[in-house]
């Protein structure tokens, strides 16, 4: 079962919505930051790259604006992808 929780371990608070403001380009978001990504780079390679980068341990991302999973997510980058990382929370 995909829960859409990536893999890794990081106590942060989820305090971003995913910015639905018009952007052109493809890139990923992170921690409030868009980096720019060529269209045909590794998409998982590159999430996890920036999610180390940025601290982040468990994860959640979406994809212009919905939820998903390790098992939905594409091979590589498209032209005008917009890619978001969110913290996952653990609610307790």
């Amino acid at each position: 079962m995909d829960n859409g929780v990536w893999d890794q371990n990081v106590d942060l608070e989820e305090d971003e919505m995913y910015d639905e403001s018009p952007s052109y380009g493809t890139y990923i978001r992170v921690n409030g930051m868009n980096y720019d990504v060529r269209p045909g780079t590794s998409f998982k390679e590159t999430v996890l790259s920036y999610a180390k980068d940025s601290g982040l341990g468990k994860f959640r991302v979406f994809m212009n604006g919905e939820e998903i999973g390790k098992s939905s997510a594409p091979s590589e980058f498209s032209e005008g992808m917009k890619v978001e990382l969110r913290p996952y929370d653990v609610a307790g």
